[in-house]
């Protein structure tokens, strides 16, 4: 993911929009811009491979927050072969690193049913269908405390043609319609071409249909 050398502007506009907090806080217009750019700094010079200024930092934030009171929701480029998909019921699965979970990963995944990994240190993070059989995989081989279940979940996958290089504008248009709706985020994961928001059950189905209406909308 780092072996792209950005532009500072660029470098900003990517760490602010994958992140719901730094987002959330600048859209609303309550960021201390300052002490964001202290916050991303590390992160920018991680990604622009060279070191950068405060005062630079906080005028691309500036001019990034500038620009999302400028987005036009009847047409933008980057919509574009955008499709969407919502899977209703899905379950988070928080697993403590042990032998012991991935024999239940193994499990998991000869079912085949459709899920989403994301690993962090000595945290496995699994995003998965609600169906029967996971939930009996899971209590079978929970005797050892292998992790805990989050119920009344649902899943919206964004999927960005893997030949545009705009999965970060598509992501801050995103987290900007939810916040507009005031829709609260559980959690949200992103790639190269794709995004991944999980919401309760009760705020997927408006989330759905007010970043449909604004991606698809000709008016």
């Amino acid at each position: 993911m780092y072996s792209q050398t950005f532009s500072v502007p660029h470098a900003v506009k990517q760490i602010i929009s994958s992140n719901t907090l730094f987002f959330q806080a600048l859209s609303s217009g309550i960021a201390n811009y300052t002490a964001l750019a202290q916050k991303i700094k590390p992160q920018v010079e991680k990604l622009t491979k060279s070191e950068v200024n405060i005062n630079t930092l906080v005028v691309a934030i500036k001019r990034f927050a500038d620009s999302l009171d400028e987005i036009d929701y009847k047409y933008h480029p980057v919509f574009d072969g955008v499709r969407m998909t919502l899977t209703g019921s899905i379950i988070d699965i928080d697993f403590h690193e042990t032998d012991e979970v991935y024999r239940v990963l193994d499990e998991i995944f000869e079912l085949g049913s459709g899920y989403n990994m994301f690993r962090s240190n000595k945290q496995i993070r699994l995003f998965a269908e609600d169906i029967e059989e996971i939930r009996s995989v899971f209590k079978s081989s929970n005797e050892g405390a292998t992790g805990e279940i989050k119920d009344g979940l649902s899943k919206i996958t964004i999927t960005v043609q893997s030949d545009k290089e705009n999965t970060y504008e598509v992501l801050s248009i995103v987290f900007s319609i939810l916040h507009n709706n005031r829709i609260p985020l559980y959690n949200a994961f992103f790639s190269q071409n794709e995004i991944i928001l999980i919401l309760s059950m009760n705020d997927a189905a408006k989330a759905f249909e007010v970043i449909r209406e604004k991606l698809y909308s000709p008016d």
